[in-house]
């Protein structure tokens, strides 16, 4: 099986195929199989991350050996799809852009990008539980996570908010607003939209 198969396979049936091999196999003996965190494959689950083409390749070679069956089904679905895609280009000539020249550095020509940049941007799920966001920020101990439902909270009743909103209404200090405000946006919850201005990306079930 061609590793090239993983690089046209779109993020939302990634994240179909690890759902339903997380129902057959559950999360640990998965991640196991595939040789990644438990922790990742629970993120694959809820949406939090997609696996990369590397993963993904692993994935199917799994798959296929073990569920020969569902690999078939989604391997045809993927054929579909394309066949689909093929049918409704349109029949007219396309004209080429002209586009300028630009010269590529070769230090930049020869750089292989790294693992982590050959992961598929997170794209959030429209609505999570505070208990999800607990698992993805690894904030385990019963204080801290009262601090972050509350930060939570606050966020949720408003359109956009600074981190002193925040602080004003949490009443907590400056040291801690900033602290999971950062955690949430780099985990991907929080965008900023300007300079200390933020707006959550998801719906949370607090």
């Amino acid at each position: 099986m061609s590793a090239n198969i993983a690089k046209f396979i779109p993020s939302d049936m990634r994240i179909r195929i690890v759902r339903d091999m997380i129902t057959e196999m559950g999360i640990r003996p998965l991640s196991n199989a595939i040789g990644v965190n438990s922790k990742t494959v629970y993120k694959y689950k809820f949406g939090g991350s997609c696996p990369s083409d590397e993963t993904m390749m692993r994935i199917l070679m799994v798959l296929k050996e073990r569920y020969p069956n569902l690999f078939k089904k989604y391997i045809d679905e993927l054929q579909n799809n394309f066949s689909v895609a093929l049918d409704i280009l349109p029949k007219s000539e396309v004209q080429p852009v002209e586009t300028a020249e630009v010269t590529v550095p070769e230090a930049e020509k020869l750089r292989q990008p790294s693992a982590s940049e050959r992961e598929i941007p997170i794209e959030r799920a429209t609505e999570v539980t505070k208990f999800v966001i607990y698992e993805d920020l690894e904030v385990s101990n019963p204080s801290d996570r009262m601090k972050l439902a509350k930060i939570l909270a606050v966020m949720q009743g408003m359109q956009t908010f600074s981190q002193e909103d925040i602080k004003q209404k949490s009443s907590f200090p400056s040291g801690i607003v900033q602290k999971y405000v950062a955690m949430l946006v780099k985990a991907g919850y929080v965008r900023e939209i300007s300079p200390n201005t933020y707006q959550l990306r998801t719906k949370i079930r607090l």
